[in-house]
């Protein structure tokens, strides 16, 4: 068997996770009238210790830059979905919280449309050794470019 092709082998890696990206969010914005990246954003709001990340928190676990999270958070805060609060013992930093109007959203449709998009796309194509494998490799890039960070993935710890 012939060596595989680094570049080959990241090429389609790339380009699977963007066209999953994609079908993800044309799900998320056909079936709930949101984004992806917004959906994410309350998720990662509903689940961080007291409802609350500051931009560069949201920034880090979105991977997505400042000021990307700045216009992500703008988008969310006219929907009525996030509000943005000044700690008082801070007043340099800045907090997004999800309000009531986008908890109700994430608890209704978007999570189930979310889940039921993630098995279409990703789960329901691959088998068990598959999916141990691309959590593993997943897992092994992100350490090895120190992006590693248990609170990526444990909600309610970040």
């Amino acid at each position: 068997m012939a060596d595989p092709d680094p570049l080959l082998a990241w090429l389609y890696l790339q380009q699977g996770v963007k066209t999953i990206e994609e079908s993800l969010s044309a799900t998320m914005e056909e079936h709930c009238g949101c984004t992806l990246s917004e959906h994410s954003t309350l998720y990662r709001l509903k689940t961080a210790k007291d409802q609350r990340l500051t931009m560069a928190e949201l920034s880090e676990l979105l991977s997505i830059s400042p000021s990307g999270v700045t216009r992500l958070v703008d988008r969310l805060v006219r929907r009525g979905w996030v509000e943005r609060v000044q700690p008082p013992d801070n007043r340099r930093t800045v907090c997004a919280v999800p309000t009531e109007e986008g908890l109700r959203v994430l608890q209704g449709q978007t999570m189930v449309v979310y889940w039921q998009s993630v098995n279409r796309h990703f789960e329901s194509i691959l088998d068990a050794e598959d999916l141990a494998a691309a959590a593993r490799i997943g897992r092994k890039m992100l350490e090895a470019n120190g992006r590693w960070d248990e609170k990526r993935f444990a909600p309610g710890s970040a």
